[in-house]
């Protein structure tokens, strides 16, 4: 008796085929908790990386950042613009006094170009939105679906130019009102009274250092006598697993080199100088930690690293607001200061006052767990990067010029190196197996992917969709799920 035929292309029953799909064939448990909408299946809120919020002027509603038209990419911004961007420098101030009028309206999906009437849109969020309501989460920003009955899907923006500190107190009214109303929806749907509703955090890259500081710290402002915070864990009352990608958890390379040449988003999009993306204080809080040595003397490359935390360094080698070559910036920055001289003044001290704030954020990001500041037993940490495009690791310092020339690249996502995001923390003096790092992952996920790709691949969304649908909370149990 003949055997059935069967396609020669076919993988069924066969021990040798070794075809690659591009699509996963989703399992009943998935789907069941795709369509599930309960207690059990915490809420999410995504948190957007550097840029990633629309900014306006709340006096005058002129956008300040989030669209480009064409005049913008040729010509550059016009001097109220570049005011407007630019955070206020003021001596006698601390950084959080320093206000403006400039408000986050709205999570920045999609990133627009008007170029002579040609309307171009790039991919910021909107896939990963896409992808989370496909698994069957419920956006703010659009009505109800069919059959469902409460928003679940959150998405926190906020002044990506700010301290991060200070944007994580943010963060915490936002998940506070979300909680709230979280609460109030699962009373009337399930009669279940003030549960204790956690979240799922998706957070892109300077948003990783944002929720992990929060993780970590809460709403705890970083001491004014450079001390570091207390490690007590407050942002796990409302967390339980917080998934990162693409975070610079090390810094990297590129915020040095943007601050000291200035900085293009895209080929359509206008130039930023030195002097204005200097007065950012979060570009400071993800600069390269020292220990990693990614920028030497090119007369002592074996010495110790520049060290770009001495705003000392910034003056002598004429970087960012320390270039006298910015003044001309700093006159539209500054026009009611009519000497050179005064500005300057005013400049370098709101450098040093956010360097000074930068060395306390990393130090306070590293600080490693112990038995007595152990991680919470309700917390799992996922880390997704990139690891296939080449990515700046080294530079190399002329100390008489102050020029910049990359010595080594390494794997990454283009921006931020895979050692970063892993946090790495390597041996100077003698290498050694295996990774050490102050960050206790629960699972890392390498992708060959650059930065704003990353959640783009099928690779991201499988491994999402099972940690965060198909594997419970490590509390489920103890918070009465069955």
């Amino acid at each position: 008796m003949k055997s059935p035929k069967r396609s020669v292309n076919s993988s069924i029953g066969s021990y040798q085929s070794s075809r690659v799909y591009k699509k996963a064939i989703t399992s009943d448990i998935l789907q069941n908790s795709v369509d599930y909408e309960g207690v059990a299946k915490n809420p999410v809120i995504v948190v957007h990386g550097f840029l990633g919020a629309h900014l306006k002027n709340s006096k005058t509603g002129r956008d300040v950042w989030g669209s480009f038209t064409g005049i913008d990419a040729i010509r550059g911004y016009s001097n109220k613009e570049l005011q407007e961007l630019s955070l206020p420098m003021q001596q006698k101030k601390t950084l959080g006094e320093l206000k403006d009028n400039i408000v986050p309206t709205e999570f920045l999906s999609t990133f627009d170009i008007n170029l002579f009437g040609v309307h171009f849109q790039r991919d910021a969020y909107d896939k990963l939105l896409d992808i989370l309501t496909e698994a069957g989460y419920c956006r703010e920003d659009r009505p109800l679906p069919n059959k469902k009955k409460s928003l679940s899907l959150f998405t926190f923006y906020y002044d990506w130019r700010r301290d991060l500190p200070e944007n994580a107190l943010k963060l915490h009214a936002f998940i506070l009102e979300k909680r709230a109303y979280i609460q109030e929806k699962y009373k009337e749907l399930f009669n279940v009274d003030k549960y204790d509703v956690h979240f799922d955090f998706l957070a892109h890259s300077m948003g990783g250092l944002l929720s992990r500081y929060y993780l970590r710290y809460g709403t705890q402002n970083l001491p004014a006598d450079t001390s570091l915070p207390n490690l007590d864990w407050a942002g796990s009352k409302y967390m339980d697993k917080l998934f990162i990608i693409g975070t610079p958890n090390a810094g990297y390379l590129d915020t040095c080199t943007e601050m000291i040449n200035g900085l293009q988003i895209a080929n359509h999009a206008p130039f930023y100088p030195p002097a204005i993306i200097g007065t950012f204080h979060s570009y400071y809080q993800m600069m390269p930690l020292l220990e990693n040595r990614q920028l030497v003397y090119t007369d002592d490359p074996n010495g110790k690293p520049v060290d770009i935390y001495d705003p000392q360094t910034w003056i002598d080698l004429n970087w960012g607001l320390a270039d006298p070559k910015q003044d001309k910036y700093l006159k539209i920055l500054l026009p009611n200061i009519s000497l050179k001289s005064e500005r300057r003044k005013i400049a370098i001290d709101h450098l040093t006052k956010c360097l000074k704030r930068a060395k306390q954020f990393t130090q306070a990001m590293r600080v490693y767990y112990n038995s007595s500041k152990h991680k919470p037993s309700n917390l799992s940490e996922y880390l997704f990067l990139g690891d296939a495009v080449k990515t700046r690791q080294t530079a190399t310092v002329n100390r008489k010029t102050g020029k910049i020339k990359i010595s080594t690249y390494g794997a990454g996502d283009g921006k931020v190196l895979a050692s970063s995001a892993r946090m790495d923390e390597p041996n100077a003096k003698k290498w050694k197996p295996f990774v050490i790092s102050p960050i206790k992952w629960d699972a890392v996920i390498h992708l060959r992917a650059a930065h704003m790709g990353i959640t783009a691949g099928d690779g991201f969304v499988h491994n999402l969709l099972y940690y965060l649908l198909a594997v419970p909370p490590k509390n489920y149990t103890s918070r009465g799920n069955k």
